[in-house]
């Protein structure tokens, strides 16, 4: 899910102060909690853990009752090793796009701080164990999934970046794929589900990310990424396109009510939800500042846990 929980706090420094408050604080630190910080960054310890509460969410709609707790922690484990490999080696590829951001120049191989070859080994190591360790103790097809999810991610979405505005719904499908694998993990097949875990991913990732694109359109043109934000200067066609993904979540939202494969109360919850982040999106669309982009953004931020809190709570 690679576009969640940006951490803006330190970009109302300028770009030089940044560097050198960051650095020195980090120089301040015991080594442990300056190991911990700059691994931290590597990872994107914040995207990393959402990852692996989808993956989780996904396991549990998955699992039959009582849910295997041990199976659920090596799905979980393997998908970390396979995000953290993904999140290293994007920051290896734009090293240089992210040393002209304000919000990314301070990441460890941006600004030096770790050799960009030697996080690529790591990275490559680390999803070969997580592939494999899913292989081994969750299944075949959760590795596969994870293997795919990499390759989308690495491969395609990060160098399309600077290519073509399309970028972001290349990143959406692989942000949506760590519930499959969780769900697969328990089940060992694409069903229904899978799918619709895929979808409602997906969509909720469009106008989060078009919510952050927004507030950071500078740092996207400055680095040279092809951003929808960044090609259409208007911002017509993603606000357009945000309140388009929202309607879209909510309908989808709803197919657990209509297969009946959660509890009454689901449907209403869902739907308030969805009506709520609708009601950011149209505020963006009618009034595209930064007040409104944050706004919709926070919106996202608490829709996606209460949605999925409700699917676990009213799964049947």
């Amino acid at each position: 899910m690679k576009h969640v929980f940006r951490d803006s706090s330190a970009s109302r420094l300028p770009t030089g102060g940044r560097s050198a408050a960051v650095a020195s604080g980090l120089r301040r630190s015991p080594a442990p909690i300056r190991w911990w910080q700059e691994l931290s960054e590597l990872i994107k310890f914040r995207l990393t853990l959402l990852v692996l509460l989808t993956t989780l969410v996904g396991f549990c709609l998955g699992s039959a009752r009582p849910i295997d707790g041990l199976q659920a922690l090596h799905t979980v484990l393997g998908t970390a090793l396979v995000a953290a490999a993904a999140a290293i080696l994007n920051e290896v590829i734009e090293r240089q796009q992210d040393a002209r951001m304000t919000r990314t120049q301070n990441r460890p191989i941006a600004a030096g701080r770790v050799a960009g070859p030697q996080a690529a080994a790591a990275a490559v190591a680390a999803a070969m164990a997580g592939v494999a360790y899913l292989g081994f103790f969750a299944n075949v097809l959760a590795a596969l999934v994870a293997a795919v999810t990499l390759g989308i991610y690495v491969s395609i979405y990060t160098p399309l970046k600077r290519i073509s505005p399309w970028n972001t719904w290349v990143g959406a499908v692989s942000g949506a794929l760590p519930p499959v694998i969780g769900y697969v993990g328990a089940r060992n097949e694409v069903d229904q589900t899978a799918l619709f875990l895929l979808a409602l991913l997906f969509l909720w990732q469009m106008p989060h990310f078009f919510a952050i694109a927004w507030l950071y359109r500078n740092d996207y043109e400055r680095a040279g990424f092809r951003m929808l934000v960044v090609v259409d200067a208007t911002g017509r066609k993603l606000t357009s396109q945000t309140v388009f993904f929202t309607i879209a979540l909510l309908l989808v939202s709803l197919w657990p009510s209509a297969a009946g494969t959660a509890a009454l109360a689901y449907g209403p919850g869902a739907a308030g939800l969805g009506a709520l982040f609708i009601w950011a999106a149209i505020r963006f669309h009618n009034r595209p500042d930064r007040s409104t982009a944050r706004a919709l953004f926070f919106a996202s931020i608490a829709y996606l846990p209460l949605i999925l809190g409700l699917l676990v709570l009213c799964w049947k």
